[in-house]
């Protein structure tokens, strides 16, 4: 049987994967169009860990430096070793 924490942290998890991937796409160049894209891609697979990883990352490119998004990236790559 699966707990809600565990539940809660797989989700965060899933999330984290996501924003950290949507980041790495910002880092490289990918339009935010692009990436909105996908977002509405993941709302119709009902994938919701992913629209708020996706989400949040853009939300945070409208005002994060690219080196404040750098930063994020190296964080979130050391606590999961993505």
């Amino acid at each position: 049987m699966i707990t809600q924490s565990e539940e809660s942290s797989n989700f965060k998890e899933q999330e984290d994967l996501y924003y950290y991937l949507t980041i790495l796409s910002l880092l490289e160049g990918v339009p935010v169009y692009d990436l909105e894209l996908e977002l509405e891609m993941q709302e119709q697979l009902e994938n919701y860990e992913g629209c708020s990883g996706i989400l949040k990352a853009i939300n945070e490119a409208e005002y994060k430096t690219y080196n404040d998004l750098k930063l994020t990236a190296i964080e979130l790559d050391r606590k999961y070793k993505f």
